[in-house]
């Protein structure tokens, strides 16, 4: 007959071993667990990381925050309108302006102290964009306090969300073009000439001369 060995009691030797096999065990574990703690302390959690949830940029100026700011445009080369919001937290009014490139005329919007403005809203735009929608554009951004930034900002086109943010047509154009011009003409034109009157010829009276009638009685 075979022997059971299965219910002997374990050598010494046997529960050592046993022993040794769990603190190696339970040792991997805990190593194991400080390592995935490390990476978690080291690693920077997604939720810390600051970063704008919409398609345009983020600016500070001082107290006044501008919040997507982008240009939204049809083409290269055609104007360009502004969208974002700008809120002002001091407790001054502030004047913030926006111009493309150094030589561009500025566009401004006032925000009064603790309100927020939308530049949709407010119709600002600015002239001859210079890329294609998809592309990156500089603008100066600022206020009076706090100077110039130059972000850059997409230009992205009047699609989709943005089919209502279209730029302004510049105040003035074609004004000069609707004066009348042919009143002073026509009056001229239609001016009686007395030339005519002035040059006409005067009846010649030297046939009947007094000299010659005499002559003739007398002979």
């Amino acid at each position: 007959m075979t022997r059971d060995d299965s219910h002997r009691p374990a050598t010494p030797m046997a529960r050592a071993a046993r022993v040794r096999r769990a603190t190696l065990t339970l040792g991997t574990a805990a190593l194991a667990t400080v390592g995935l703690t490390a990476c978690n302390t080291m690693s920077p959690q997604q939720t810390d990381v600051s970063y704008a949830p919409a398609d345009g940029v983020e600016l500070d100026l001082g107290p006044v925050k501008v919040r997507d700011l982008l240009v939204v445009s049809a083409g290269e080369g055609k104007g360009g309108a502004l969208n974002g919001l700008v809120v002002n937290q001091g407790n001054q009014p502030a004047q913030v302006s926006f111009s493309l490139g150094e030589s561009g005329s500025p566009v401004t919007t006032t925000v009064e102290p603790g309100q927020a403005v939308s530049l949709a809203s407010e119709k600002l735009s600015v002239p001859s964009v210079p890329v294609k929608p998809g592309a990156m554009v500089n603008l100066q951004v600022g206020t009076a306090t706090t100077g110039m930034q130059n972000p850059l900002v997409p230009v992205l086109p009047p699609t989709g969300y943005y089919a209502t943010v279209t730029p302004t047509a510049p105040s003035g154009s074609g004004s000069a073009t609707a004066t009348p011009t042919g009143t002073a003409t026509g009056s001229a034109t239609t001016t009686p000439s007395t030339s005519e009157s002035a040059t006409a010829p005067t009846p010649s009276t030297s046939a009947a001369t007094p000299s010659e009638t005499a002559t003739t009685s007398a002979g």
